[in-house]
């Protein structure tokens, strides 16, 4: 293992032209890019987790989206003599679909972590993983995109990785 760091931003790109030019700075540095294009678009697993050991005890932290069907009332209308509209909630019951990110955290006493700290993110056009390893050693990599209009927009890579400490 070796120590080095790669840093690159871009802007006013597309999502391949960015993607391809991180793989070709990596490549001229010797670093293998872990990122898989069609993963980084569409996660399989879209989620966030994380820990950190503090004092023995296993500090984690998660977050990921979840679609839930609930229930509402329907929603009615009629129109008054005087042509308003009025608005009102009928008995029957529809369902509806929801997303929201949910997140939670938590603690594990006495844990066997086989590492100091973990990050394992992987949301649509937003990964990343960490790992710092009890000897000091470390290992990151950041990949994130953002679309200012339909085509291009603009991109931030980023991976370390560092020997142990002496």
């Amino acid at each position: 293992m070796a120590n080095y760091s790669i840093e690159i931003e871009r802007n006013n790109v597309t999502l391949a032209q960015f993607l391809r030019y991180v793989r070709q700075q990596c490549e001229k540095k010797g670093i293998y890019m872990e990122i898989d294009r069609n993963e980084f678009e569409k996660p399989s697993r879209p989620e966030s987790y994380s820990y950190t050991v503090i004092n023995g005890e296993k500090k984690c932290h998660s977050a990921s989206y979840r679609t839930m069907t609930n229930l509402r009332r329907k929603l009615a209308s009629y129109k008054t003599v005087k042509g308003y509209t009025r608005f009102y909630y009928t008995d029957e019951f529809e369902e509806y679909e929801e997303t929201k990110l949910c997140r939670h955290a938590w603690t594990e006493k006495g844990t066997n972590a086989p590492c100091k700290s973990e990050i394992c993110k992987s949301f649509a056009y937003d990964m990343q993983t960490y790992i710092l390893n009890w000897d000091g050693s470390m290992y990151n990599e950041i990949c994130e995109f953002t679309f200012d209009d339909e085509k291009t927009g603009h991109g931030y890579y980023y991976q370390a990785n560092r020997d142990a400490e002496e």
